[in-house]
């Protein structure tokens, strides 16, 4: 067993700082882990940037694990058009052998259960006026032994091209509210962040080079993202450093395209000594 909760209000009152809805900031692919916080990159979480191009809808399937060993799973589904791409998507983040136990000592727990979060949802990108924009609207549950609590969730975001080689975009998540849970409401992790972009190329190789900074509710102070990300014909490779107080982490990854399918892998080295998350997720072009 991973942990051990003396006293269910405390577990509680964890629970209502953030770790319970924080599920909505774990990366949902593994290319989102690899590159970290970014509202530039395709695919990322800006929903400004899930525009798709193309003859047919695009299926992402994810999977992977999180600190302490939490399990995370995602689907996206993406539809194209010529101006307004659609897509729905879904997350699902479990966490087991949780130990409830009483002030006094004991061999046996007096209970063993899991917590988990869910959210289901649809989202748009559309170009407009020299920018691409977009919104997403989700769904969203905790369940924690025996209790739950729902709620919804927006995300904003847009891109815009400075010149042919540089481009920002910038992001609001979690815009929203939960229902009550032991008569108080989890708090959303409500973040902001705001991406430069650099694009140069050598040859056949495209490099992009992103600075990213990042506000967020449930943390202490700003987060900075230095990322890279290269692709040469169907191969990319992305590094990207963490840096926010009294937390540094390293994250990278590669991505195959091939034909009609992509595979990208994703892992993340950190200070926190609570694992080491990793994710891989397949991208198929549907007929």
């Amino acid at each position: 067993m991973r942990f051990i909760f003396k006293y269910f209000p405390l577990f509680i009152a964890g629970v209502l700082s953030g770790t319970g809805t924080q599920f909505l900031a774990t990366p949902s692919n593994g290319f989102e882990l690899a590159i970290g916080a970014n509202a530039i990159q395709k695919y990322s979480i800006n929903p400004a940037t899930h525009f798709v191009y193309g003859p047919a809808p695009t299926m992402g399937i994810s999977y992977g694990s999180w600190l302490a060993d939490s399990k995370i799973s995602a689907i996206k589904v993406s539809f194209p058009g010529q101006k307004t791409s659609f897509g729905f998507d879904l997350k699902y983040v479990d966490l087991d052998d949780l130990e409830l136990r009483s002030e006094r000592p004991t061999d046996d727990p007096l209970a063993t259960f899991g917590a988990s979060g869910f959210s289901l949802g649809g989202s748009f990108s559309k170009e407009w006026l020299g920018m691409y924009i977009g919104a997403a609207l989700r769904y969203v549950r905790i369940d924690l032994y025996t209790e739950n609590s729902r709620g919804l969730a927006v995300d904003i975001g847009m891109t815009r091209n400075i010149s042919h080689r540089i481009k920002v975009g910038t992001s609001i998540l979690n815009f929203g509210k939960m229902s009550s849970l032991r008569n108080e409401k989890p708090e959303l992790p409500l973040r902001f962040i705001t991406t430069a972009n650099y694009t140069y190329e050598i040859d056949q190789l495209v490099n992009d080079i992103a600075i990213t900074g990042e506000w967020s509710n449930l943390i202490n102070g700003n987060t900075f993202y230095v990322s890279t990300v290269s692709k040469w014909k169907g191969i990319s490779f992305c590094l990207s450093s963490k840096l926010a107080e009294s937390v540094t982490e390293i994250s990278g990854g590669l991505g195959l395209q091939f034909g009609m399918y992509r595979l990208n892998y994703g892992i993340r080295f950190g200070s926190q000594n609570l694992g080491m998350p990793q994710m891989i997720d397949l991208t198929i072009q549907l007929p």
